[in-house]
């Protein structure tokens, strides 16, 4: 039997580099398709208040409003600036802030997975450093898989990015601890570098949102672990720290250059403080919380638990590790133990602040696998049984998590979706609308007033969101529509009364869910007033017109009648707006029912200004020049034009000429 040629050149497969590279290429074709996996129905309505009201803070500083001086934000500001960015580079849309999460999603889950790595490093004889790879990617999978990562990472809040910083900040100062220290050898440069970037990471998670500042903790210790064991060990350490501190100021300072600071300080800081007094600690309900999320996700906290297990038996037969199993062991305990009492101390807790539980857990699933791998080719077999009991849970519980998963890949919301069709038809772009969900508003292209801030349940507790800052507000700025939508208006009492005597029209879901539309105009406030009589008690009292390009993306004329009846008419009129050229021909019109069919005028009573609003849009390449504006009103049924009368109360046509203009295009 011939036997084959014997293959040449092929060591380069064995190679550690080329192996190493392998690995990495896998990690981050896992990472890839985490993130594709997430990318599914991301226009999607979510029921968070929090999302809607930071990208509606962001969307205002876009427009030109300056954070915290003439809006109200109590949010720290790096994520508001991250969104105001992406809004420049991507547009401003719901997909847009919820891509710029998907971006720091796959920063966590590379840094997630470099840390597991480098930790399993410590922990494996030389010669074995594929587990390092193993360990890595199990805390990307880890990660990818549980429900509120999941969840939080399809959502343009600062949760997950201020966590992404926060581990970052941790794996630049390994990466620190990491450099040589004798003068000359490759890469020692690059020690303060990696130090300072830790620390405006560090500041920077603060930023975006003070959620987990024990990770300082950790990161103090792996400082630390560089100089431990040197000649003047204490004094390098505290230089190091100082450096670290001082590089972590920066973007402290550039925040209090950039806004005013005592509105800054006010609204982000003293708010919080302010908590404190109205949601006192309450560590049973913390607790609550605590065990939602294990039972979230409990298959990837076994694991995670079992790596912390595995770290702290001492392992027989690795000699040399002993002192680098310990300073792991130390550095992830630190973080786990941080995160978790800043979740017991938070006040008040909400379930999507227990995310920064899950990095140290994911890391030290990756640990337990890395661990248990070392442990089987070994033959110890008591050790390794702890991993494989520990990953057996994590397998049964992937498919609940993947459910999970899943539900919010697939969620729908019919209701909303319907209110925001709604804001849509009647209200303008450049309209205000106040809401207690900032997201309907956001998706509807409506902006809240500038100065509104969050209508949020802990800012009404706390004092900070009241009905008389709510009425003001509502009276300073074009409020064209109110949506009561997530049960926190109503709390305001004394503003809902107000939007009830100010609004004629509320479109009713059920008891929980109104819009209030169509805004009470004052006689003596009525635009281009001359009052025109109609047959059947009907009065024009005025108009107002917008022409395109005088409104931010009009896309037509803009077009408010403004009606009242010294009578109630006995029939619903619908009413034409038209607009003719000069040869008399028809060249754009609306015609519809008063406030859209939901004030029909058998409705209207005496002495009630209804403001009547029609969006005429414009033929492409109508000609400049003159151009007449035409109103009247006409019975459906018999298609007959509602007479005008003249001051002797004789019909005179059955056409109001409201105003001639000179129509230019606008590029």
């Amino acid at each position: 039997m011939r036997r084959l040629p014997r293959l040449r050149h092929t060591r380069w497969l064995t190679r550690p580099g080329f192996r190493r590279w392998v690995g990495m290429g896998v990690i981050l074709l896992v990472c890839a398709a985490s993130i594709a996996w997430r990318t599914g129905n991301l226009g999607a309505f979510s029921l968070s208040n929090d999302e809607g009201a930071y990208l509606m803070w962001a969307w205002l500083v876009h427009s030109g409003y300056a954070l915290y001086s003439q809006t109200a934000s109590v949010s720290a500001p790096a994520f508001i600036v991250f969104l105001d960015w992406a809004f420049s580079l991507a547009g401003v849309s719901l997909t847009t802030g919820r891509a710029l999460v998907l971006g720091f999603t796959g920063a966590t889950l590379v840094t997630l997975a470099w840390l597991a790595g480098r930790l399993q490093a410590n922990l494996t004889p030389p010669g074995e450093s594929g587990l390092s790879f193993v360990a890595g990617l199990a805390a990307v999978v880890a990660f990818s898989l549980a429900p509120t990562a999941f969840s939080l990472s399809r959502m343009a809040m600062g949760e997950l990015p201020a966590v992404t910083l926060a581990s970052l900040s941790l794996a630049l100062a390994l990466a620190h601890a990491g450099t040589p220290r004798a003068e000359g050898q490759p890469g020692r440069r690059l020690a303060g570098v990696w130090l300072a970037l830790s620390g405006m990471a560090f500041s920077l998670s603060l930023l975006v949102k003070a959620l987990n500042p024990l990770v300082v903790l950790p990161v103090g210790a792996a400082l630390a672990s560089r100089h431990i064991g040197h000649k003047g060990a204490g004094r390098s350490i505290a230089i190091a720290l100082g450096a670290w501190v001082l590089a972590a100021l920066v973007p402290l300072g550039a925040c209090l250059l950039a806004y005013d600071p005592a509105a800054l300080v006010d609204q982000a800081v003293a708010f919080r403080l302010e908590l404190r007094q109205v949601f006192p600690w309450q560590v049973s309900q913390n607790l609550v919380w605590l065990r939602y999320f294990v039972e979230q996700q409990w298959g990837g906290v076994a694991l995670g638990l079992a790596g912390l297990v595995l770290l702290s038996i001492p392992a027989a037969g690795q000699p040399g590790t002993a002192g680098r199993r310990g300073h792991v062991l130390a550095i992830v305990c630190l973080w786990l133990v941080g995160a978790a009492v800043t979740v017991l101390t938070h006040s008040p807790l909400f379930p999507h602040h227990t995310v920064i539980l899950l990095p140290p857990l994911a890391v030290l699933a990756g640990l337990a696998v890395g661990e248990t791998g070392l442990a089987l080719r070994e033959r110890r077999w008591a050790r390794s049984g702890i991993g494989l009991l520990a990953g057996l849970a994590f397998v049964l519980g992937a498919p609940a998590a993947l459910r999970a998963d899943q539900e919010v890949l697939a969620a729908s919301f019919g209701r909303e979706n319907d209110a925001i069709e709604f804001l849509q038809k009647v209200t303008w772009p450049g309209d205000y609308v106040v809401s207690d969900n900032l997201l309907l508003a956001f998706m509807a292209g409506r902006q809240t007033p500038p100065a509104l801030g969050d209508v949020a349940q802990v800012a009404i507790n706390s004092g900070r969101q009241t009905s008389q800052h709510l009425i003001a507000v509502s009276e300073s700025y074009p409020v064209e529509a109110v949506a009561d939508w997530a049960l926190r208006l109503p709390y305001l009492a004394g503003y809902m009364d107000w939007v009830r005597q100010n609004y004629l029209v509320r479109r009713v879901w059920d008891d929980h869910h109104i819009i209030y539309f169509g805004r009470k105009v004052a006689e003596d406030a009525v635009p281009n007033a001359h009052r025109v009589p109609f047959q059947d008690g009907v009065v024009l009292a005025g108009f107002d017109a917008s022409w395109p390009g005088t409104r931010p993306a009009s896309g037509g004329l803009l077009v408010t009648l403004f009606w009242s009846a010294w009578q109630p008419p006995g029939r619903d009129y619908t009413v034409f707006v038209h607009l003719y050229d000069a040869a008399g021909q028809l060249a754009a019109s609306h015609d519809g029912p008063p406030l859209f069919g939901y004030w029909p005028t058998s409705q209207w009573r005496g002495s009630e200004i209804v403001p009547d609003r029609h969006a005429i849009q414009l033929p492409q390449g109508l000609a400049p020049g003159p151009y007449r504006l035409v109103v009247g009103l006409y019975d459906p049924a018999s298609g007959r034009r509602l007479p005008v009368l003249d001051r002797a109360g004789t019909p005179a046509g059955d056409e109001v000429e409201l105003e001639q203009i000179s129509y230019q295009a606008v590029n």
